[in-house]
């Protein structure tokens, strides 16, 4: 079989996962009622989703083609990664490198939409199977049932979601299933963090449908045709998930160091993420806000310094940890209590915001 051919054949049931995964989201969107809203300001939210869903697909196009070499390569050796690293020294440890800079250009782009796409129905079903959702093994009755299968016949049931689940503990090398090889590709005499040979199958079908799947989430937001409904919505679903962005932070190596178990939240720091999720939001309200000022100004003011102050809350937290600070679990419990707390009564404002405008959310 030719090269082409093994590859139109290794990506068949990544195509029939596909389309399931597209007939469920569309029966997701279906189900939502679309309400009309007379706010401004609606396309330039839709706009900033598109520019982030666009940027996204580009980065995982990339990250699929960097796979692909790379499975191309293990597939030449027999799948002996040290016989891969051998002969093809230069070569698979700028593929790796090249890898993580898609995977977190990818995730980037994807925070930065995060709080539109989790937060809005029709689009959510996008968040769960590419950033949030269970694996089988963590929650099988929560875990969207999707299989991921690989170009080796093996079939992984209910993976969890694509990004902390499977790329990212694949190309850390987090989760020793998905290990082909430890090496200390640096030369600095340790083996590190990142330091790995990914087992290539379920590095090139994980990829895939990381792509397929970013794809199909820039296809819905082309074509979601957004309300004031569903600015509020997001607004009032996200603002008050602050504990649990923090709850992770503070489980990752970012905060415990060494003595981590964690698979995911690996390859940057969740207040990274977290400032990401609250710029989408704060441009959310920007866009939609003068609604409010017609009818309460004084509201509009209180909703406008609430997410001034939590926004600069977590990015001075995060600003100091690039400058080198290591926060204790302790103090990770405090500041997640704090932006909680700011978080809670911002969500209070926007609900009465929702109440005053008379909205269906």
């Amino acid at each position: 079989m030719s090269r082409f051919g093994r590859t139109v054949a290794r990506a068949t049931g990544l195509l029939l996962t596909a389309l399931m995964m597209a007939e469920l989201c569309s029966g997701v969107a279906a189900a939502q009622t679309a309400t009309p809203g007379a706010a401004t300001g609606l396309a330039a939210i839709k706009q900033y989703a598109v520019e982030h869903a666009a940027a996204q697909k580009a980065a995982t196009e990339q990250l699929v083609r960097f796979a692909g070499r790379y499975y191309d390569l293990a597939e030449g050796t027999g799948f002996d990664y040290q016989a891969l690293w051998d002969s093809n020294t230069p070569e698979v440890a700028g593929l790796l490198a090249a890898s993580k800079g898609s995977w977190l250009e990818a995730s980037t782009h994807y925070e930065m939409s995060e709080g539109l796409i989790a937060g809005i129905p029709s689009l959510a079903c996008y968040d769960v199977w590419i950033d949030s959702g269970p694996s089988g093994e963590e929650d099988a009755a929560e875990a969207l049932d999707w299989t991921l299968e690989l170009p080796n016949g093996q079939k992984l049931e209910k993976p969890g979601n694509i990004y902390h689940h499977l790329t990212e503990p694949i190309v850390w090398g987090t989760d020793e299933r998905f290990v082909g090889l430890e090496l200390d590709i640096d030369g600095d005499g340790k083996q590190e963090l990142g330091e790995v040979l990914p087992e290539a199958n379920v590095f090139l079908a994980s990829s895939q449908v990381l792509d397929i799947a970013a794809g199909e989430m820039l296809a819905a937001v082309n074509e979601w045709d957004p309300t004031i409904e569903d600015a509020f919505t997001a607004l009032a679903t996200m603002i008050p998930t602050m504990s649990e962005y923090f709850e992770q932070w503070k489980l990752s190596s970012f905060v415990t160091g060494e003595t981590s178990t964690e698979k995911s939240f690996v390859a940057t720091s969740r207040l990274f993420d977290v400032n990401g999720i609250l710029t989408g939001l704060n441009l959310t309200y920007d866009e939609v806000g003068s609604a409010v000022e017609e009818v309460d100004p004084e509201l509009h003011g209180q909703i406008t310094a609430g997410f001034e102050d939590l926004t600069t809350f977590v990015a001075d937290l995060y600003q100091q940890e690039v400058d080198g600070k290591r926060f204790t679990p302790d103090e990770a419990d405090l500041f997640g209590s704090e932006a909680q707390a700011k978080a809670t009564a911002l969500a209070g404002q926007v609900s009465q915001a929702i109440a005053l405008l008379g909205l269906q959310v």
